[in-house]
């Protein structure tokens, strides 16, 4: 008897019998030795792409148009793991693809095309991963760029498991180098986690980008969040000069040259005050300072430590030197500072505090208020802590009854015992006679049909009809009446009910109404609708001074209770009594317009009070506040402002019509009609490190005119906000001056220093103080500006 349990491996079998022991697993089925899937060719010893797309990328012609391509990028994408700095390579073709780029077909463009098929018809093999082998990944960063290869050890050589890179975002290019080194290691240890969680590894990089991490003080911002992730890995971290770290070097440049071998200490030193060196040298006027400096000689309130210059603050309570930011690296210090979640996007004057207690250059404060005004996150989400926008224009009522009437569909509701779920509501703008109906559906169908039998044939077409922009309103047959009728069809603003607000008024009053007599099961609420409109027409109404129905037939109602208990009539039905009639009902109506006109003003009054006048021109770019709901999210955690969206028209007062950026084929551009309320302005995010704006100071001596209009130009205020001025004689002649206390800053307790020109040994340095005071006095406060001027002047 065989032993089936061994003897199953070790009898060759004929090849024609072969397939007959292939057997299916959830992995797929076994039987060949090399297997052919999504394009790829996997054997024993590795992975290729599919031998029949070499043809196809080989004979692949001179690429035309963008058609040609995306078609090219396609297929070269798909294969990016064969390719090593694919994104470096493909960078000339990719640029082609973005919006509003022009066709090229020139020398970077034809090189990138050479690379992209060398590099796939030249049979590239990739390995399979052994999780017992010496596990390696090599990265570089470039200026536009980072790389990284996931190698093995196998067979004594080095064997690549994978190719990953990606294109930097423009935030990432603002990035030190030492920075984008940083992150072309910290991206593809996560991009590469599969493979290396729980096993040894090493990095190898041509820069001392993870020891200067691994040591850096107090790291913050995402420096702390790159710290944190490596805290999981077992990782050994090995140097290897540019010259011999081909395999990811992306970058096209000079190797590094690394002369000596250098301890994490060392790096740090030259890693982080290098940068700082470098580019404060390249700023003049910080260039002639270090000079004197360096010379031995001393400057006021500058020292230069470990070749960093820094500047002394006069603030006790804060840490004697502010270290000086060149300016290419204030991006950097922004961004941390504000965008970073240890930062919290916070507003201004804590984003400033936290600036000015650590860092210096000159329009510190300029600049950061610039930077978080133009902060898209902070632009998407946040109010802006003013008065709501957009002064309150009152709907004017018109001359005649149900010539201007406001409609609404109100629902849904149970389904009542005759099958009716809405409510059609039509209110009158000049009688405010409201008329009702229960309906089963909320179509079109049905609206239309409320429309002709309850208002154009009992009371006439009217000249506008105002409704908001439910698709049943806004449907064929509900245009085609109104054309047929000459009636103007107003719709509301988006997300502004407040443009049909005498009709929504009465949703709420009848709402209210209606739940004072339904029963439980809310069954029979459309028996009761009659009777309640009935109450609402018949009840005299503040604004107009008479109710509904006086208004309409120039008589009170007739209720039941009048019949029962009938009152003396002393009034005789002849032609005089219809004139009185007809007369009195049209001096009633004239007299209700001027009711409610009388009524509006107050109420505007009010409403004004709490908003301001905003007006924007024709080409402005806004962002349109758009409240929205996702089943699973959280609406407070949601962006509240989209856009930006671009104005086109002002349709009025408070109306404009906006058109979206959309550029997308796939979507045509958005035109909407939006109410003023919901606009807030849009800051273009690419101006948030735009120019300082300087104070210049003369050479000549400086004069009481020139002081002023410095000092004015320093803390932003007119010559009408000075409340006081006083002067003193003393050493270097102190001038101070007593002002309005700025909105801006009126929470602010610092000592700020705003630089107006660095030149040489001729400095003139403005400070401002700001004293904190007790609540009940905050809106004055002290602002002591200094003026040192040389004896010589």
């Amino acid at each position: 008897m065989m032993d089936l349990k061994s003897g199953y491996w070790q009898v060759e079998l004929d090849d024609k019998d072969k397939e007959k022991p292939a057997f299916v697993t959830p992995d797929g089925l076994f039987e060949f030795k090399k297997l052919l899937i999504l394009g790829h060719l996997v054997d024993e010893h590795g992975i290729y792409p599919d031998p029949e797309k070499f043809a196809a990328v080989e004979k692949f012609p001179i690429l035309q148009n963008i058609a040609d391509f995306r078609s090219f990028l396609g297929i070269s994408s798909y294969y990016r793991r064969f390719i090593k700095t694919f994104a470096n390579v493909a960078r000339p073709l990719q640029e082609l693809l973005k919006k509003d780029a022009k066709f090229a077909w020139k020398s970077p463009q034809k090189h990138s095309f050479a690379a992209l098929k060398k590099s796939l018809i030249g049979h590239p093999v990739l390995g399979h991963f052994q999780p017992e082998a010496d596990t390696l990944i090599h990265s570089d960063a470039s200026g536009y760029g980072i790389g990284a290869v996931l190698v093995q050890m196998q067979d004594g050589q080095e064997k690549p498991i994978a190719y990953a890179s990606r294109s930097l975002t423009p935030a990432e290019k603002n990035y030190s180098t030492t920075e984008k080194e940083c992150l072309a290691v910290i991206w593809a240890i996560s991009k590469f986690r599969p493979y290396l969680f729980g096993k040894p590894f090493t990095v190898v990089t041509d820069h001392h980008s993870l020891c200067w991490l691994a040591i850096v003080k107090d790291p913050s911002g995402r420096l702390a969040r790159w710290a944190l992730l490596l805290q999981e890995y077992d990782i050994t971290i090995v140097y290897k000069s540019g010259r011999k770290h081909s395999d990811a070097d992306s970058l096209s440049r000079n190797p590094l040259i690394s002369t000596s071998v250098e301890t994490c200490d060392e790096i740090l030193t030259l890693a982080s005050v290098t940068e700082y060196i470098k580019e404060q040298l390249k700023d003049p006027k910080l260039k002639s300072i270090i000079k004197v400096l360096k010379r031995g000689d001393e400057y006021q309130n500058y020292l230069l430590e470990d070749g960093v210059l820094y500047k002394k603050t006069f603030d006790p309570m804060e840490q004697q030197w502010l270290l000086i930011v060149p300016k290419q690296l204030r991006g950097d210090i922004l961004r941390s500072l504000h965008d970073a979640p240890t930062a919290g996007h916070l507003g201004f004057a804590k984003t400033y505090d936290r600036i000015r207690r650590k860092y210096y250059w000159p329009g510190l404060y300029g600049s950061t208020r610039r930077y978080i005004s133009h902060c898209k996150e902070c632009q998407r989400r946040k109010i802006p802590p003013q008065l709501p926008p957009g002064r309150l224009e009152p709907i004017e009522p018109p001359d005649i009854r149900f010539a201007k009437v406001g409609i609404d569909l109100l629902g849904r509701f149970p389904v009542t015992r005759s099958g009716n779920r809405w409510i059609i509501v039509c209110t009158d703008y000049l009688t405010r006679f409201t008329i009702t109906k229960a309906l089963p559906t909320g179509e079109a169908i049905e609206v239309a049909k409320s429309i002709v039998e309850e208002i154009i044939l009992k009371h006439g077409s009217p000249k506008e009809m105002i409704s908001d922009r439910g698709r049943t309103f806004l449907s064929n047959l509900v245009k085609t009446i109104n054309e047929l009728c000459q009636t103007s069809h107003l719709l509301t603003t988006a997300y502004h009910a407040q443009t049909n607000g005498l009709t929504e008024r009465f949703n709420k009053t009848l709402a209210d109404m209606l739940s004072m007599y339904t029963d439980v099961e809310q069954k029979n609420w459309d028996t009761v609708l009659p009777f309640v409109t009935f109450a609402y027409n018949s009840a005299k109404q503040n604004s107009t001074g008479f109710s509904p129905f006086f208004l309409i037939y120039g008589r009170n109602i007739t209720t039941p209770l009048d019949v029962i208990l009938p009152h003396n009539n002393d009034q005789d039905h002849d032609d005089s009594y219809v004139q009185q009639l007809i007369t009195r009902s049209e001096q009633a109506r004239q007299l209700a317009k001027i009711h409610i006109k009388d009524a509006q003003a107050p109420g505007k009054r009010r409403y004004d009070s709490r908003h301001r006048s905003v007006s924007y021109k024709i080409g402005d770019l806004v962002w349109i506040y758009t409240p929205i709901r996702k089943v699973g999210l959280s609406e407070k955690l949601l962006r509240r402002y989209f856009g930006p969206y671009r104005i086109t028209h002002q349709m009025s007062e408070v109306t404009y019509e906006v058109e979206s950026m959309e550029t997308d084929k796939k979507r045509r551009k958005l035109k909407d009609d939006v109410h003023v309320l919901r606009n807030k302005p849009y800051y273009e995010p690419k101006k948030q490190l735009g120019e300082e704006q300087h104070v210049v100071v003369s050479r000549r001596p400086v004069t009481r005119s020139q002081t002023r209009k410095q000092r004015d130009a320093v803390l932003g205020v007119s010559k009408s906000s000075v409340r006081e001025e006083k002067s003193a004689t003393v050493k270097h002649h102190i001038e101070k001056y007593l002002v309005d206390y700025p909105t801006a800053v009126k929470h602010l307790d610092s000592f700020r220093h705003v630089d107006d020109r660095i030149t040489g040994q001729d400095t003139r340095e403005e400070a401002l103080l700001v004293s904190r005071r007790p609540k009940n006095i905050m809106k004055k406060a002290e602002m002591v500006m200094t003026k040192w001027i040389s004896n010589d002047s």
